[in-house]
């Protein structure tokens, strides 16, 4: 054991448990000397790290809290056993914010291979919710294979981000976990190399740290954690209004693209209401997500190839409960007739090529140029919206990851909304952080996201100044927002 430790961390520092005493800032430790056991690192000060390496037998080391399941210390390791559930240990301060935590884990048995070890972070002592996890499951290299993951409530996960890692994991060898916890920011390694990274570490401030096993058993051994210092917020001291757009209408209660759906979400004051559009078999522009009307009526088809006729005797209701039995695909002038007038903005997401003038002339029909905004993922589209009638409001969809600084992927979204004439970029949640929201605005560009249905996530948003979030949930988003 004292040789495996020595070659992980190069410098060992024995198990400290809860500590009174404080080593002054400017006070660093040899490499080669122990930190006495009560010893504590000062909040503000990154400090050395306290390890435990498993050598008792019997009782949990001091400080460690068994949460869920079957854990115990033998022979040189913590072994935990949870084939059939989820298991959960807790240890460290939960006043703890930033830090970086690892562990050597292995695992010994699994049920099957999507089943997983994890590094609890921002967590409560006995398993109350909001915590954070970085589960890393058997096979690896699945596209969820690791994970930045919330246990929001007793019952519901949220999972922030998901990466593949290169290698399976194998039955009795050992891999090295580390997740890096700075303000919002977490970042995971695996193997020493780096796998996935999340600006969503936002429901908790503060919290300890801990393991996780589901459907296997696992050993741990020689678990780090090294105190951050706590430095400056990374979002603005203050954030502008944020509008809220209901997605495909209320579509969290509602049908999404129906009449119903647009109604709710003008009942509940939503800003705005998003809903998509394609051209029918006859030319008529209706409301429809995919390409065919497969999943959300009772009929088939693909709705460039159905008439309008054919898809007004379509049940466009009854799969999302009885009450909406009966409700009919959309015209975009009926949905724009609901909407005018109200203060609930439509919002257009024009799903298809070909059908700008279409919808431009739709708009114009109605007067409601002023009140309408269109968004598209293609930035053909864009470029014909801005060119038929600059003063529609039209935004760039967007979605993918891209990589470099925060600066570098500004200047690389500007060049492309340069592209096609667009000032507004609407972009996916999950590739924002506070530093590309604020180079994004520094190069004159408003920043709309979607699509965002936790609260805690809604608040992060605003807090970093974005102007737009589309929802299913447009009712928490207003709550959420409020001054």
């Amino acid at each position: 054991m004292p040789l495996r430790l020595t070659i992980l961390f190069g410098a060992v520092i024995a198990l400290l448990p809860p500590a009174q005493a404080q080593v002054p800032a400017n006070t660093q430790v040899p490499a080669n000397t122990q930190v006495p056991a009560n010893t504590q690192v000062p909040a503000n000060t990154q400090g050395p790290a306290r390890i435990e390496t498993f050598d008792g037998t019997g009782s949990l080391p001091t400080g460690w809290s068994v949460v869920s399941g079957d854990w115990k210390q033998a022979d040189g390791v913590l072994l935990a056993r949870s084939m059939d559930s989820d298991s959960y240990i807790t240890f460290g301060d939960p006043s703890w914010k930033n830090y970086e935590v690892e562990a050597t884990v292995t695992f010994l048995k699994v049920r099957d291979p999507a089943r997983w070890v994890s590094l609890l972070v921002r967590a409560s002592e006995d398993g109350q919710t909001p915590w954070s996890q970085v589960p890393v499951r058997f096979d690896a290299t699945q596209k969820n294979g690791v994970e930045f993951a919330v246990r929001t409530t007793p019952r519901q996960w949220s999972v922030r981000q998901t990466a593949a890692a290169s290698k399976p994991s194998e039955l009795n060898r050992a891999r090295r976990i580390k997740a890096i916890v700075r303000q919002s920011y977490v970042e995971v390694h695996l193997d020493g190399q780096r796998v996935l990274s999340s600006h969503y570490c936002v429901d908790r401030d503060r919290g300890c740290v801990g393991l996780g096993v589901s459907g296997c058993i696992a050993s741990f051994d020689d678990v780090s954690v090294r105190r951050l210092p706590e430095g400056e917020s990374d979002v603005p001291a203050s954030a502008g209004p944020c509008e809220t757009v209901a997605h495909r209408g209320f579509s969290a209660v509602a049908p999404e693209n129906t009449l119903v759906a647009i109604s709710e979400a003008i009942q509940v004051g939503a800003s705005g209401c998003e809903f998509d559009v394609y051209r029918c078999g006859d030319g008529t522009v209706v409301l429809m997500h995919d390409k065919t009307v497969d999943r959300t009526t009772d009929g088939t088809g693909r709705v460039t190839e159905l008439s309008l006729d054919r898809l007004r005797q379509l049940d466009a209701g009854s799969w999302k409960g009885a009450r909406f039995a009966g409700e009919r695909v959309p015209t975009l002038k009926e949905a724009l007739q609901r909407l005018r007038g109200t203060g609930c903005q439509p919002v257009i997401e024009i799903k298809m090529e070909g059908i700008s003038q279409q919808v431009v002339d739709d708009v114009r029909a109605l007067d409601m140029v002023d009140q309408v905004a269109v968004i598209a993922f293609s930035q053909q589209v864009v470029r014909e919206i801005r060119e038929l009638e600059p003063q529609l409001t039209c935004a760039w969809l967007f979605g993918d990851a891209i990589d470099g600084t925060p600066a570098e992927q500004a200047d690389w979204l500007k060049m492309r909304a340069d592209q096609c004439n667009a000032t507004i970029l609407d972009l996916n949640y999950k590739i924002l952080s506070p530093a590309l929201v604020a180079e994004l605005k520094q190069r004159g560009l408003a920043v709309w996201t979607w699509t965002v249905n936790e609260a805690a996530v809604m608040r992060a948003l605003h807090r970093w100044g974005v102007d737009s979030i589309t929802t299913d949930r447009p009712d928490l988003l207003t709550a959420a927002v409020e001054p």
